[in-house]
């Protein structure tokens, strides 16, 4: 993840990519650490490894990955607990911790959207109400139905998710449609704390403008998988490439449709505030390292 210095896009690169999808060039970066630029793809044409903490490129130059990742209070809680460890003794301990943690931070943008939409599951969702990646069109409109019935409500309007699903529908088909209309400026978001210390979301109706963050253009391209040649919608078929073995031999390859790269929430993140949601939070020492942890 990260800028691409090109066109200023922020994007996520998935497991193939290397490149921005909205200019096409290949995405480096300058080390804040060793100050050296370097580009996603290695000498042999791979991407490079990522942190899984911070989500940032190791420097091929210094080692080094993101300024603030969390590893680097890992590193200094090992040093003063365990003094006379090795170097290679803390790296072990500290890939051993990158590897295992699965425990995400609860993340929420200025609307209270979480991050996990913000920079993933919004952009899939544009995406289905223009039909891309859903199982029929019964399917596209069922969900462009709920936006319409959210819509339809009057300005004011207090909505809870658990209240306006129909029978037989679930609470996360609703939830998709919520939380895309805080983006669009069609309802705000606030979470209510229970007496049980629980808490829930409740939206509102209202008449706004879609977050200045939200980033709609080239939602989706079209390409040949093969030569990765982009094409306008209406093309079927990619005429410079055909595939030379198997059954569909001397056929030509299928435009397929993506989504682009470049995320549909351009905030940064490291300006999502954290939350702890219904956890409670306790305070501690431990070797004279003051702690503050949820549980």
């Amino acid at each position: 993840m990260g800028t691409c210095h090109t066109c200023g896009k922020q994007v996520t690169l998935q497991e193939d990519q290397t490149k921005c999808g909205d200019c096409g060039s290949i995405i480096y970066y300058r080390c804040w650490n060793c100050k050296n630029e370097f580009d996603t793809v290695n000498d042999k044409g791979n991407k490079r490894k990522e942190c899984k903490i911070c989500g940032y490129f190791y420097c091929p130059h210094c080692n080094v990955c993101g300024e603030d990742c969390g590893k680097n209070e890992w590193v200094s809680i090992l040093k003063k607990t365990f003094p006379t460890a090795s170097e290679e003794q803390y790296k072990i301990i500290i890939d051993f911790f990158e590897e295992i943690k699965t425990s995400k931070e609860r993340k929420m943008c200025h609307k209270n959207i979480p991050i996990t939409y913000a920079k993933n599951r919004i952009k899939s969702l544009l995406g289905r109400m223009e039909g891309f990646r859903v199982k029929n069109e019964v399917d596209q409109e069922a969900f462009i139905q709920r936006i319409d019935k959210i819509t339809d409500k009057s300005i004011g309007t207090k909505l809870i998710i658990n209240r306006i699903r129909e029978n037989g529908s679930y609470g996360q088909e609703y939830r998709d449609a919520f939380n895309l209309l805080v983006c669009l400026g069609k309802l705000s978001l606030n979470w209510i704390k229970k007496e049980d210390g629980e808490s829930y979301a409740e939206y509102t109706r209202i008449d706004g403008v879609p977050c200045s963050y939200l980033n709609l253009k080239n939602l989706i391209f079209y390409e040949c998988p093969k030569c990765k040649t982009k094409y306008s919608k209406d093309v079927i078929s990619c005429q410079n490439c055909t595939y030379k073995k198997g059954k569909r031999i001397g056929e030509y390859y299928k435009i397929k449709g993506r989504l682009n790269n470049s995320h549909t929430c351009q905030m940064y993140r490291g300006d999502f505030k954290k939350e702890c949601g219904k956890h409670k939070k306790g305070i501690g020492e431990t070797q004279g390292i003051k702690k503050v942890w949820c549980f």
